[in-house]
């Protein structure tokens, strides 16, 4: 959707006469996106939200907490997990594990609130680079729009009601994405930060309840987060892991220091 959401409107403009096609390519695929498509990405991710707080329960050593309707069953995830055989290697070639950093001398409670503080500024990161990065676009993009209006000659009458009207649903989906993940990047910040506050604190002690509070807010956030593309994750990974793992080490020593 967000291709052709910031594709269609250039075209538009190359081929003045296409624009009448492209709009309704756009409008279409808009309809659909926001019918049937949302509605199975939002299921598909609210299934991988279940299916990760599943896992932090077992990484945690937490008991099950509120039950997700959504919750795939053993079978469907087995048969997308692959051969159990095959986990560990599979788990290596993606370099997935020792993901979370934690010190064996750590509390508990202190080394599951490092965990989940890690995910949230992760994901703040990671959420964060993309707004940029689709903003950064969708200057270009209107830039190059600008750019070739003046250059081929259309007037801003022909502009307006032939380029721009037409495509505003499109333009419009490309502008909520943006917003959705800007809001999540600050909604993620937001609990790291307070997570971060509570970790070596004598004053507000990290209990079994702080974390299953922050447990849930984590599930609500990767359930309603907008998807970021491969691309960019893959392009920030190295460098949003090693500063997670420095920020949990450093963490990690702070209960102690208190202590001392």
């Amino acid at each position: 959707m967000l291709v052709i959401g910031l594709a269609a409107p250039i075209v538009a403009v190359v081929w003045p006469q296409s624009s009448v096609v492209v709009a309704s390519i756009a409008g279409a695929w808009l309809f659909l996106g926001r019918t049937l498509l949302m509605r199975a990405q939002k299921e598909s991710t609210e299934q991988a939200a279940a299916v990760q707080e599943q896992f932090d329960f077992y990484v945690y050593e937490m008991p099950s907490g509120t039950p997700r309707p959504k919750l795939p069953s053993l079978e469907d995830i087995s048969l997308a997990a692959g051969p159990e055989g095959e986990l560990v290697a599979v788990a290596e070639q993606e370099k997935m594990l020792a993901w979370y950093v934690v010190a064996e001398d750590d509390p508990g409670e202190v080394a599951v609130a490092i965990a989940q503080r890690s995910n949230a500024a992760y994901s703040y990161r990671l959420l964060r680079s993309t707004g940029v990065i689709w903003s950064i676009i969708a200057v270009i993009w209107a830039s190059v729009l600008i750019a070739i209006c003046i250059i081929t000659g259309l007037s801003l009458v022909t502009f307006l009601l032939g380029v721009v009207l037409p495509l505003l649903p499109a333009f419009l989906d490309v502008t909520e994405y943006i917003i959705g993940i800007v809001r999540s990047a600050r909604d993620r910040e937001a609990l790291y930060r307070e997570i971060e506050t509570r970790i070596g604190s004598n004053d507000e002690p990290i209990t079994g309840e702080s974390l299953r509070v922050w447990q849930e807010s984590l599930f609500e956030l990767r359930r309603d987060t907008p998807t970021v593309p491969d691309f960019i994750y893959r392009l920030q990974r190295r460098k949003n892991e090693a500063a997670m793992s420095a920020a949990a080490s450093q963490l990690s020593k702070r209960p102690r220091q208190e202590d001392e």
